[in-house]
C-alpha cells in the first residue's frame, strides 16, 4: 500500500470529520510494518515407529525453506466529547487493510465513533519534539542480505549446531526450525511525529530426543535474539542435552519445604517481567485504579523481616540488541525505569495517559512506555555457595512458570529439577513449586554469576529460603 497516499487521505478526512458528523478528533497515528520472514526448516531424520521401538532413516530432503513478506498498517484515533457537562476522550485503533480512499474515510470514521463513546477523563496525546533514542534493533550483518545469502547464513548455523548434537551421548537433533524476520517501521502522527527504523528477530526451536534403554524424552529450546550470531550453537546444544538427558533418567519429584535453588531457565521465568506479578503492580493503570500493592519507597516483601539481599530491577528497553529493546512504545520514546530500587518500590510503568492522571507529568517524569527487558543486578554470592552445604533442591527449568498477577501466588509444574546431595545429583521431573512471589523477596539470594537469557539480564542462579515442592 502506498503509505504516502494513506497519510494524505487519514490527514484530509480527520480535518472534514467533524464538520460533516460532529466527531472531534484530538489526533490521528499511523503505524505500518513491512516484514520479510523467512523460515528454515531442518529435519535430518525420518522417524517410525514399529514394535514399539522408534526407528530413525536419513531425510532425502531435510531441508524446507518458507519466505513470506507481509506490510501491515494500523490506524489509531483519538477522539473527544461530552456528556452531561463534563469532557471525555478516548481511543480506538484497526488494521487498514486497503489504501482505497472510500474504505479508510469510513474506518476512519467507524474509529472515531467509537473512541467518542469512551467515558475516560481528558489527556494529552503524543506530540512533537520528543526524542527518540538511538537503539540497536536490527542485526546489520543479515538485514540486507539476498535471499541466496541469508540462506547460506542460516544454512552455517544449522550445520554448527547439528555438527555439536552429534557429539552428544544419547542425545539426537530430531527437528530444526530457524525464523529470521526482517522488518521496517514507519510512524505518522497527527501531532508532528515522524519516525522510521528497521529491526530484526532470530528465533529457533531446536527439539532434542535422549534415548537410555526404553527411556526416551524430548526437550524443546526456543531461544530468542535479535542477531543469529547471538545464537550460540554449541550452547543451545549443551543446554538442550543436559536438559534432555536428565528429563529422561529423571525420578519422580521430593517432597519438599525449604530452600530452592533455581538456575539458568529457572531463574530467567521466576525474574522475567513477562511471567512474575511485578509489571502489573506498576502499571499506571493499576496504581490508578488503586488495585496495585504499589507505593513508592515500599518494601515490595511488605512487613517480613529481610533475610536475604535486596533486589534492584531494571525494565530496560534500550538493551542494544536486547529481545524486548524498542526506540518506542505507542508513539512515545522509550525510557529505562527502575521497578524495584533495593527491594522497594520505585518507577511506573505507564503511557501518557496515566502518567497524567496520576500527576507525575506535573512532577516533570516522563512516560515509560511498555515494559523492556529485564534487567536484575548481579549479587554478592558466588553460584557455589547457593549450592550448598548438605541437601539443595535444584530447579532447572518449568514447563510453564506464571504468577497470579495480584497475589503473586504460583504453583508451578517443575519440567527438570535435581536432588543434589553428598556429592551426586539425581534429576527428577514433576511437580509443583509453590510459594508467593511477594514474599520471595524477603529471602532470596543473587548470584554473582549473570546470564543473558531471551530479554532476561540478570543472577544466573538464585536460591530462596522458603519454597514447597508438592508431588
Amino acid at each position: 500500500m502506498d503509505f504516502n497516499k494513506i497519510k494524505s487521505i487519514v490527514a484530509g478526512a480527520a480535518m472534514a470529520l467533524p464538520a460533516e458528523r460532529g466527531l472531534d478528533i484530538a489526533g490521528w497515528a499511523l503505524r505500518r510494518t513491512e516484514t520479510d520472514a523467512t523460515t528454515v526448516i531442518r529435519l535430518p531424520g525420518i522417524y517410525t515407529a514399529k514394535e514399539g521401538k522408534f526407528l530413525r532413516q536419513p531425510n532425502p530432503h531435510p531441508r524446507e525453506v518458507i519466505m513470506s513478506p507481509s506490510e501491515e498498517v494500523w490506524l489509531k484515533v483519538y477522539g473527544r466529547h461530552k456528556a452531561d457537562g463534563s469532557e471525555y476522550m478516548g481511543e480506538a485503533i484497526d488494521q487498514l487493510l486497503s489504501d482505497d480512499e472510500a474504505t479508510m474515510k469510513a474506518t476512519l470514521a467507524a474509529l472515531a465513533q467509537a473512541a467518542c463513546t469512551q467515558p475516560n477523563k481528558p489527556y494529552p496525546v503524543s506530540a512533537a519534539g520528543a526524542e527518540f533514542p538511538r537503539v540497536e534493533l536490527a542485526d546489520h550483518e543479515i538485514h540486507e542480505l539476498s535471499y541466496g545469502a541469508l540462506l547460506g547464513r542460516v544454512q552455517r548455523f544449522s550445520d554448527a549446531l547439528l555438527e555439536a548434537a552429534s557429539g552428544e551421548f544419547g542425545v539426537e537433533v530430531s527437528n530444526l526450525e530457524v525464523f529470521v524476520r526482517r522488518l521496517r517501521t514507519r510512524i505518522e502522527t497527527s501531532s508532528g511525529i515522524a519516525l522510521e527504523y528497521g529491526a530484526t528477530h532470530t528465533d529457533a526451536e531446536v527439539c532434542f530426543i535422549a534415548r537410555f534403554g526404553d527411556r526416551v524424552a524430548e526437550h524443546t529450546a526456543r531461544p530468542h535474539a535479535r542477531r543469529l550470531r547471538d545464537l550460540d550453537p554449541q550452547a543451545l546444544v549443551l543446554m538442550g542435552a543436559v536438559h534432555a538427558r536428565g528429563i529422561a533418567q529423571a525420578g519422580p519429584p521430593p517432597q519438599h519445604i525449604g530452600p530452592v535453588v533455581l538456575t539458568g531457565a529457572a531463574a530467567h521465568d521466576f525474574m522475567k517481567l513477562d511471567y512474575q506479578p511485578l509489571s502489573w503492580h506498576c502499571s499506571g493503570k493499576a496504581v490508578y485504579e488503586k488495585m496495585s500493592r504499589y507505593e513508592k519507597g515500599r518494601p515490595a516483601y511488605g512487613d517480613k523481616p529481610l533475610a536475604g539481599d535486596t533486589v534492584t530491577l531494571f525494565s530496560d528497553p534500550l538493551v542494544p540488541f536486547g529481545p524486548d529493546s524498542r526506540i518506542e512504545g505507542d508513539f512515545l520514546p522509550a525510557r529505562r525505569i527502575s521497578l524495584l530500587k533495593d527491594g522497594c518500590y520505585d518507577e511506573i510503568l505507564g503511557g501518557l495517559r496515566y502518567y497524567h492522571y496520576l500527576g507525575l507529568l506535573e512532577q516533570g517524569a516522563k512516560p515509560s512506555g511498555p515494559a523492556g527487558n529485564t534487567v536484575v543486578p548481579a549479587g554478592p554470592h558466588r553460584t557455589a555457595e547457593l549450592l550448598g552445604p548438605g541437601r539443595v533442591i535444584v530447579v532447572r527449568s518449568f514447563s510453564d512458570f506464571r504468577t497470579d498477577p495480584t497475589s503473586g501466588d504460583f504453583a508451578s509444574e517443575i519440567r527438570l529439577g535435581e536432588i543434589r546431595e553428598d556429592g551426586s545429583d539425581k534429576p527428577f521431573r514433576g511437580g509443583l513449586l509453590i510459594g508467593n512471589w511477594f514474599d520471595a523477596l524477603a529471602d532470596i539470594r543473587l548470584s554473582r554469576e549473570t546470564v543473558a537469557l531471551d530479554g532476561y539480564y540478570g543472577p544466573a542462579t538464585i536460591r530462596i529460603g522458603n519454597l514447597q515442592i508438592a508431588g
